[in-house]
C-alpha cells in the first residue's frame, strides 16, 4: 500500500514563551515493512535537516526557538509504501538489546490485576501463542473509548477501568508481556483506516514483542491482530512517553493548548512497489 501522510502538531501559548526546545522523532524508518519515498519535517515553516540515529534506530532532531514565540507549528509529511510482513520486524545492527524492554516504567508498572491478566493467557504452546492470546484478550476486554483516560493513565488504571484508547490498550499489552518475561516495546505511528475520511485520522500506537528465532512481532490490540499494510511505523520506546514523536520544554511562559491534525490517503502503487508486494 502506498500512503501519503500529513501530520500537523500545533502548540498555541497564552503568552509568548522563551527557551522553547523540541525533541522530534517524526521521520519513519525504511525497513522490511515500509519504504519511505519522500519525507519532510518543518517547524514554523523552517525545514529540519540535521538528524541523528538513536539507540532504537529512530531518527531524532532538536529544534530550538530563535527567541520568544507565541506558537509552534510542526508539520511532518511525505509518502510511504508499506508491505504486509505479518507484523515481523528484524532487529537492525546496533539496536538496543531486547532485554532492555523488560524494564518497567511508571506507565506500565506491575499490579496484581495485571499479573492475573497476564497469567491467564500463558500458553503451553509457547511465547508466540501466548502473545496472540494476549492481544485478543486486550482487544476483547478493553473497550476503545476516547475521553476517559489521559496521557498519564497507567496500564493498571486502564485495566481497572476496562476502557481507553490505543495508548492504554498498548500499555496493558506491554505490561502483561513483561510480567510473562517477554520483552515488549511501544510503537508510535499512523494507521490508514479505510472506514475514516482521509482528513479524520489520529496518531496510532501498537506494541512489538520479542520472540527468539523470529524477531520483533507487532501486535495491535486496538484491532485485535498483527499490524497490516495500513500501519506506518514512526518510533519505538519503553512506553508512550518514551516513544513520543514530539517532546518539548519551555523555560519561561504560560500554558499551551495542543492540537493534532492527521491526514492519511491511499495512493496508486508504482511499478516497483507492486512487484515487491506480489513477491
Amino acid at each position: 500500500m502506498r500512503v501519503s501522510v500529513r501530520h500537523e502538531t500545533r502548540y498555541d501559548y497564552e503568552e509568548p514563551v522563551a527557551g522553547a526546545v523540541m525533541r522530534l522523532r517524526l521521520v519513519p524508518p525504511s525497513n522490511a515493512g515500509q519504504s519511505v519515498l519522500n519525507w519532510r519535517v518543518t517547524v514554523n515553516d523552517q525545514p529540519i535537516e540535521r538528524w541523528i540515529t538513536s539507540g532504537f534506530g529512530d531518527k531524532e532532531a532538536l529544534w530550538r526557538a530563535p527567541g520568544r514565540v507565541s506558537e509552534v507549528v510542526i508539520i511532518a509529511e511525505g509518502e510511504v509504501t508499506t508491505f504486509d510482513t505479518a507484523g515481523v520486524s528484524k532487529p537492525i545492527p546496533g539496536e538496543a538489546r531486547p532485554t532492555l524492554f523488560l524494564v518497567p516504567t511508571p506507565l506500565t508498572a506491575h499490579s496484581q490485576a495485571l499479573e492475573d491478566f497476564a497469567l491467564s493467557v500463558r500458553s503451553e504452546q509457547g511465547t508466540l501463542d501466548s502473545l496472540h492470546r494476549l492481544c485478543k484478550l486486550v482487544h476483547e476486554q478493553i473497550s476503545y473509548k476516547a475521553g476517559l483516560t489521559s496521557v498519564k493513565t497507567t496500564a493498571a488504571e486502564a485495566l481497572e477501568l476496562g476502557m481507553g484508547v490505543c495508548q492504554d490498550q498498548t500499555h496493558i499489552f506491554i505490561a502483561a508481556a513483561r510480567i510473562l518475561g517477554i520483552p515488549a516495546r511501544y510503537v508510535s505511528g499512523y494507521l490508514r483506516d479505510p472506514e475514516r475520511p482521509d482528513d479524520e485520522h489520529d496518531p496510532h500506537a501498537w506494541a512489538e514483542a520479542w520472540v527468539e528465532g523470529i524477531g520483533w512481532i507487532g501486535f495491535d490490540s486496538t484491532l485485535g491482530h498483527c499490524p497490516v499494510e495500513g500501519h506506518v511505523r514512526l518510533t519505538v520506546g519503553l512506553d508512550a512517553f518514551d516513544a513520543a514523536p514530539i517532546r518539548g520544554v519551555v523555560s519561561q511562559g504560560g500554558e499551551a493548548s495542543l492540537s493534532n491534525d492527521v491526514q492519511i490517503a491511499t495512493l496508486p502503487l508504482d511499478g516497483s512497489a507492486q512487484a515487491q508486494t506480489q513477491q
